[in-house]
């Protein structure tokens, strides 16, 4: 199984927070990668590196942390996430320090905490059982503390959000120049591939789409064939 970290920048992502417009997503905290990248809002992050947790447990990381940004006009935050995907296994999501298993899809809010450093680990892992895929929306809720005694918490804004998708397994079915893993091949994987060449990662062998050893305007041309033949 090839180990490969891609960073997936879709259009149109159908999160709550990613369809409001540039000027309504509070940037008090965002999504960075394990390289200190800002992720884009509405991004897909697909994650497929297996690694050993314990002693027959596996575990896939996502690598993701949150960063709070200059002047940020709340400390405090929590995540709301949508699990629409878990094919085994279980998904298990720690913050600000409590660490939540869950075995099923569906709708869910962590803890409410503030960021103590910068940046902090978001803790975001699947346990797969077998190969499969797991697909979590994640969305930074921003929050207001009106209350010490006892202490409570407003709803403030919503921050970015992004799409975390785990796959374990060569058995994942591909599409032929679906760079970005939406399932269809569109604009969006042209403009992965332009983003790809502007910016080169880790993710080599899924923006190589005619297998020539390079990413370039031929591999943009294939994707073009391939629409045009659909």
């Amino acid at each position: 199984m090839k180990k490969i970290f891609t960073l997936l920048f879709l259009m149109g992502a159908s999160l709550t927070a990613s369809q409001l417009s540039a000027q309504d997503i509070d940037r008090s905290f965002v999504f960075i990668d394990e390289n200190g990248n800002e992720i884009e809002n509405g991004a897909t992050v697909v994650r497929n590196q297996v690694e050993d947790y314990d002693e027959g447990v596996e575990v896939i990381y996502s690598g993701l942390s949150v960063k709070k940004m200059d002047n940020p006009s709340s400390n405090f935050l929590r995540m709301r996430y949508n699990i629409t995907q878990l094919d085994n296994g279980f998904y298990q999501l720690c913050f600000p320090s409590n660490c939540v298993k869950q075995t099923e899809v569906g709708k869910y809010i962590t803890n409410q905490g503030s960021l103590m450093f910068n940046p902090q680990d978001l803790q975001s892992e699947w346990f797969p059982e077998e190969d499969g895929s797991c697909i979590v929306e994640l969305t930074i809720e921003v929050m207001e503390q009106v209350s010490s005694f006892p202490p409570q918490y407003e709803h403030m804004a919503y921050g970015p959000s992004l799409t975390l998708k785990f796959v374990k397994g060569d058995d994942q079915p591909g599409l032929p120049g679906d760079v970005n893993g939406d399932g269809a091949v569109n604009i969006g994987d042209i403009n992965f591939i332009i983003d790809y060449i502007l910016k080169p990662r880790a993710d080599f062998a899924v923006a190589d789409v005619n297998g020539d050893g390079a990413v370039n305007i031929s591999d943009i041309n294939a994707v073009i064939a391939i629409i045009m033949k659909s």
